[in-house]
């Protein structure tokens, strides 16, 4: 007869690991509990929360299910933050009303149950592009602030977006990704061949996008801006682009934005700021008339004059834009005057308020 396999062994503290008193999760008057870098000693059957509303841990270690029994034992959560919890695989959170959700570095992670969302407002995600299934939620998304953070490899096939259904009607929207600016979102986005652009989220007033922009995406996220249905909702206002510093290709064909001490050092003892007036900026005429207000941020017109030719895009095509507000890199004065110039010249309706910083 065979000897059935040995059960797994349930982790156990360190010796130096800080250990919560069991006592912690029988308060019924506590309102708000933030833990971190400790073991979570939750009792499996005892622990009682009846008050708690919101409820942070970072870096916590703990039975298999230590996490999970400590959710259950919290009947109003309201405002539940995971953050580089280590083999948290799994969390159920089916009858509290949740009115925010943040999931942040936890990579093991696959499978988020809410079971009543109608309360959900605000998602907050940062690890690799997920699953379809990393969220579920029986009933339709009211999510209104969505804010994405991705690292890692970039995804290589379109479907790899289609989570972003999720968010359909978000107001705000923050997206941060390598190469979002071109072809990271805008041609593997999870409408394409759709493209992500405004009408893909027809709620959106406010859209964030923060990533590089090489030169071989410039004219990807023209394109995706150009695909726009030109009956796009007049109210939708706010475009802000946060450019990151610069880029270095990797095996993958991917680009990294992270650098060592050293080429840190190197990057800020070298400006990056560009100006060429004898360039050739050609962008094709189009109209986009649901952007009110655009803020360009770090900018440098750099990448081989691929943030010159996206920023001239817009704002000769944007005819009710009201307000332009342009954060340059740090940089020679003079060629900063000339990026300011250069960007008041293109600014299609002259009336517009437009501030340099």
């Amino acid at each position: 007869m065979e000897a059935s396999p040995p059960a797994a062994r349930e982790p156990y503290p360190g010796p130096t690991e800080y250990v919560t008193p069991r006592s912690l999760f029988s308060c019924a008057a506590l309102r708000s509990l933030r833990l971190g870098g400790c073991w979570l000693d939750v009792p499996p059957t005892t622990a009682a929360l009846p008050s708690l509303a919101t409820l942070h841990l970072t870096r916590v270690t703990g039975r298999r299910d230590a996490v999970q029994d400590l959710v259950d034992a919290c009947p109003r959560l309201a405002d539940l933050k995971l953050e580089a919890c280590r083999d948290l695989e799994r969390i159920l959170v089916p009858d509290a009303r949740l009115r925010r959700l943040a999931l942040r570095c936890c990579h093991e992670l696959a499978d988020v149950f809410v079971g009543d969302s109608s309360e959900l407002r605000a998602f907050e995600y940062r690890g690799g592009v997920p699953g379809p299934s990393l969220l579920n939620m029986p009933q339709p998304s009211e999510i209104s602030l969505c804010t994405l953070d991705f690292c890692g490899v970039e995804p290589a096939e379109p479907p790899e977006f289609t989570f972003l259904l999720l968010y359909a009607r978000v107001e705000r929207l923050h997206l941060t990704s390598t190469r979002l600016l071109g072809r990271g979102v805008f041609d593997h986005g999870v409408l394409y061949p759709y493209g992500l652009r405004f009408l893909t989220f027809p709620e959106l007033r406010n859209l964030e996008l923060t990533g590089m922009l090489p030169e071989d995406d410039a004219a990807a996220a023209i394109d995706r801006c150009r695909d726009q249905d030109p009956r796009a909702d007049p109210e939708a206002g706010t475009l802000s682009l946060f450019f990151l510093a610069g880029s270095h290709p990797v095996e993958n064909g991917s680009y990294s934005s992270r650098y060592s001490d050293e080429e840190d050092m190197d990057i800020h003892a070298a400006h990056q700021l560009r100006y060429d007036r004898h360039a050739t900026l050609a962008v094709p005429d189009a109209e986009i008339p649901c952007l009110r207000e655009i803020n360009l941020v770090h900018y440098q017109g750099a990448m081989a004059h691929a943030q010159r030719m996206l920023a001239k895009f817009l704002l000769r095509n944007a005819p009710v834009v009201g307000e332009v507000c342009c954060e340059f890199a740090r940089g020679p004065l003079a060629i900063q005057t000339d990026l300011m110039e250069e960007i008041k010249g293109w600014v299609m309706n002259k009336s517009a308020n437009k501030m340099f910083f």
